[in-house]
């Protein structure tokens, strides 16, 4: 996954130090829009936080944790998509994802999420994948649901963001259901 062109307009590859300015002029720019359902917007407040999130994410890619890696739309860095963690015991990963909202609508985001899909399951051979969006956050749950993944339920005020406490909804895809036309 260091570098996965996904279709001519859409580009995933690992953020690497160099991309912390770029990373923060996106976050800065989209800081209210994203802030509605996501916590770190709040704490990105210079390039060296931007800088921070990369090295962590690529210490984590090296140590078989999970990563995030830029989405970059017509050679743009336009969001991020990630893995938060592996469990290679179940077998697991969950994804999660974000865009500047400049970039919504596009069908951007169901793309890359098939790519990183694909990827969890024939490249790292894992099992499951989950994906969690906010209760209220009906662009962000569409993506899963475009992508056939089962609705497994709610978890109760699970994060706040802001002042709000949000329920979030548990979608899943097994191995073996993906790719199925049932």
């Amino acid at each position: 996954m260091l570098n996965n062109q996904v279709n001519e307009d859409i580009m995933l590859s690992l953020l690497e130090e160099n991309d912390a300015q770029t990373l923060f002029n996106l976050v800065s720019s989209n800081k209210a829009f994203l802030s509605n359902w996501l916590s770190f917007p709040s704490v990105t407040n210079k390039p060296e936080d931007s800088k921070s999130f990369i090295q962590r994410s690529l210490f984590r890619f090296v140590n078989r944790e999970g990563f995030w890696v830029g989405i970059w739309y017509k050679g743009i860095l336009a969001g991020s998509v990630g893995f938060l963690y592996f469990d290679w015991k179940v077998k697991k990963t969950e994804i999660g994802y974000w865009l500047g909202e400049d970039y919504t609508g596009k069908g951007i985001m169901t793309s890359v999420c098939t790519a990183m899909v694909n990827y969890a399951f024939n490249e790292l051979k894992l099992n499951k994948i989950e994906i969690k969006t906010a209760v209220e956050n009906s662009k962000s749950a569409a993506v899963p649901k475009r992508l056939r993944f089962k609705h497994e339920g709610t978890i109760r005020a699970d994060e706040v963001i802001g002042d709000i406490l949000h329920d979030r909804e548990v979608y899943g895809m097994l191995r073996e259901e993906w790719g199925r036309k049932d």
